[in-house]
């Protein structure tokens, strides 16, 4: 799943999904990876016990982030019931896979070179995942 259209900026100042959503739909997403099914009112109530906010925008965020192919919304009487379309795992794993393809393609030996830099500052347990990646991925070219 290519995640392009809903990523239309890469904000790397930001913290967490604000980085690719909008804080208000970040905040929106948590709530669904966490309850899973909900309609806007759940939502909506949800986010009334941090701050004042209206329902039709709930109900606006939500419909964009259906649109984006973030949610699945399906009728349920009076009501539409969202539920994530894709898990917060793969979300994260396709973001950082957008843009890490990203810079690999347009700054390959700097990407590489601060991506060594990085890990090699970090524990030794990521080295050594690091180093099993690589070992793996050599023996299935051979």
């Amino acid at each position: 799943m290519s995640l392009k259209k809903f990523i239309p900026e890469f904000r790397p100042k930001q913290k967490g999904l604000n980085k690719v959503l909008g804080s208000l739909e970040a905040e929106v997403m948590e709530i669904v990876w966490e309850k899973q099914n909900c309609s806007v009112k759940d939502i909506h109530d949800e986010l009334l016990n941090r701050r004042p906010i209206a329902y039709t925008t709930v109900m606006t965020i939500m419909s964009r982030l259906a649109e984006k192919n973030l949610l699945k919304k399906y009728k349920e009487g009076n009501a539409y019931i969202y539920t994530p379309a894709v898990s917060k795992a793969d979300f994260s794993y396709n973001i950082v896979s957008e843009v890490m393809d990203s810079l690999f393609e347009e700054f390959p030996e700097y990407a590489i070179s601060h991506f060594v830099k990085k890990i090699s500052g970090e524990n030794e347990d990521n080295i050594n995942k690091l180093e099993q990646l690589l070992k793996a991925k050599m023996i299935k070219e051979e």
